[in-house]
């Protein structure tokens, strides 16, 4: 008994010592052997001496490169945050190619990040046709010139890193590439769904780095409903203006009612405006509810200086600011209301 004991003990250890040394040496000894194989510059740096590019990581040997068609279904968006400007993704890939593919590739995120292995399921794994499954986390700039009428470009890039244009060309499969038929995004509606390839030039990263690679890029375009914008930003803004003018009618001898009818706006204006920023980033251009809000405040001070003018001018003018505030205020508040709009 305790001889087999000793035997089992003596075998774990040398299965542990062959997993822990002789594996990874191996694994060593084939990426040493295939920058050994090349030419190299007085530094050091190793690059290849034949084919299109010299840059270490070309194989000038592949041949003619394999075209390779790129599907997409975009299985879901989550998480979805203009302000952080990031979403989370469902979505399978595929890779058809007419030859061959290189060695062991795989999809890699030009702006996003695989946050767990266990996030990637490869479905078919063959020379010719290669399907992965992701959940992945990207990154988006968005354009809020036009908030809250605004329309999103939702961008999901992916690049073969280690495998330039010497051997694998990506060309979009317009016919595959597709969402969900039950994909839905609260708040949004899909506008439009595209794909495109470029090729990708990384500034001299070493001594020979002059190797392209492909890029495939699926554009997700969204569009805010518009009648969420109206009832949610429009309307508040307009019944805040309406209130403001309602002391537009009433004489001189009512200024305090007049003052508590504006100024109460203005402050409301205000903690509106507020709010709306707290819904998107900062961005160093005026969105179009910015400019809306300036239309508004520059409305209600029209509307406080009407009232203010019954202190500065003498009381006998009282009859003509009255007239002059009732005839021309509220055209002129339309006309600011408007232009903050559609600028």
């Amino acid at each position: 008994m305790k001889f087999f004991r000793k035997m089992f003990n003596w075998k774990f250890i040398l299965i542990l010592l062959l997993g822990i040394f002789l594996i990874p040496k191996k694994a060593k000894a084939v990426d040493q052997n295939r920058f050994n194989s090349l030419s190299k510059t007085k530094s050091g740096m190793p690059f290849n001496k034949n084919g299109r590019f010299k840059s270490p990581f070309a194989n000038p040997n592949f041949g003619e490169p394999c075209n390779v068609k790129v599907g997409f279904l975009l299985k879901s968006i989550t998480s979805y945050s203009v302000k952080e400007g990031k979403f989370e993704a469902d979505f399978y890939i595929s890779y058809t190619s007419d030859k061959p593919m290189p060695g062991e590739i795989s999809p890699h995120f030009t702006n996003g990040i695989l946050d767990d292995d266990d996030h990637v399921t490869l479905i078919s794994d063959t020379p010719t046709f290669k399907l992965w499954k992701y959940h992945a986390v990207f990154f988006h700039e968005a354009d809020l010139r036009a908030y809250p009428f605004d329309t999103q470009e939702l961008e999901i890039g992916v690049e073969e890193s280690d495998v330039g244009i010497d051997q694998i060309n990506f060309i979009a499969d317009p016919e595959h590439t597709k969402i969900d038929s039950d994909f839905l995004m609260p708040g949004w509606e899909v506008s439009y769904v595209e794909s495109r390839v470029l090729t990708h030039y990384y500034p001299d990263r070493f001594e020979h780095d002059d190797l392209y690679y492909p890029r495939y890029i699926f554009r997700l375009g969204i569009q805010r409903f518009s009648n969420n914008a109206l009832f949610t930003v429009f309307l508040p803004a307009f019944v805040i203006v309406l209130v403001s003018l309602s002391g537009i009618w009433l004489s001189g001898k009512e200024v305090e009612t007049r003052i508590n009818s504006s100024a109460p706006m203005l402050a409301a204006a205000v903690l509106f405006h507020y709010t709306l920023s707290q819904e998107i980033p900062a961005t160093a251009y005026l969105t179009r509810a910015d400019k809306l809000m300036m239309g508004v405040y520059l409305g209600l001070m029209m509307n406080l200086f009407a009232t203010w003018a019954f202190f500065f001018f003498d009381p006998k003018h009282e009859e003509l600011i009255f007239k002059l505030g009732k005839y021309i205020v509220p055209p002129l508040n339309l006309i600011l209301f408007v232009g903050g709009s559609v600028l």
